[in-house]
């Protein structure tokens, strides 16, 4: 569903994305996982086209990125849709959790008995009935990230990008994201992307396991043979261990 084909992204003459290739298949979920400043959270947004690409390009649906989204904003266009699930929710402050969840529904001119319908059934499926007036600074950081996952899921996507969805949480809390995001998968067959630092939400959720290093993927496989640590950049990653490949490439 998803081709990124030497995609290169820099800030300032400075390089991130140094030609990231990867393949993320039709209803599965793929888990991208590295050190803290590697690139995973600018791959998401190259890949949501919030930030240009410097180089390569990304294909959905056999669409270029560019041809994806003019589709989407063409009036009367169809095809698929795709949703960002912020690291801290991404919430307006001043809204309140039903207006938040609401504003892509909004935006897309539906009407406000469907809004009312579809927002409730949302925050009901990511346990968050009776929430709908509170405002964001009156909730857990937990349940800010259910309302974003909220406002991603009602908007039916086919595809949804999570950006580091138990970043700060505790293990108790993490594992029920993890259990959400397994939910959101079953309940609306989308194609999940998933950065995390947490090797047991990543061995819980992905089907694949893709590691980002220096700005390239330098590993890629089944969540299954990442863990079996056959691989020795997988082992190192899982293992932390400050010597091998990773380090040595970085050097």
């Amino acid at each position: 569903m998803i081709r990124v084909r030497d995609v290169r992204v820099s800030f300032n003459g400075r390089a991130v994305l140094q030609g990231v290739n990867l393949d993320v298949p039709h209803g599965k979920r793929t888990v991208v996982l590295g050190k803290n400043g590697c690139g995973k959270s600018v791959l998401l947004k190259a890949i949501s086209g919030l930030i240009p690409l410097s180089g390569g390009s990304i294909w959905i649906n056999d669409l270029s990125l560019e041809d994806f989204f003019r589709q989407r904003e063409h009036p009367g266009g169809s095809g698929i849709m795709l949703a960002y699930v912020f690291q801290k929710g991404g919430l307006f402050d001043s809204m309140n959790v039903f207006d938040n969840v609401a504003f892509g529904l909004r935006r897309m001119k539906m009407n406000e008995e469907s809004v009312h319908r579809t927002v409730i059934g949302a925050l009901a499926s990511v346990g968050l009935a009776g929430s709908e007036y509170k405002l964001p600074s009156e909730l857990s950081g937990g349940m800010q990230k259910r309302v974003g996952l909220a406002r991603a899921i009602c908007l039916n996507p086919e595809i949804i990008l999570y950006d580091d969805p138990a970043a700060g949480l505790d293990p108790i809390l993490s594992d029920a994201i993890a259990d959400l995001i397994l939910e959101i998968t079953g309940k609306y067959a989308t194609t999940s992307i998933v950065v995390t630092h947490d090797l047991n939400v990543a061995r819980k959720i992905a089907d694949f396991v893709a590691l980002l290093h220096d700005g390239v993927i330098v590993y890629h496989d089944t969540v299954d043979a990442f863990f079996s640590r056959t691989n020795e950049f997988s082992r190192q990653f899982i293992e932390g261990d400050t010597e091998g490949p990773i380090v040595e490439q970085a050097m």
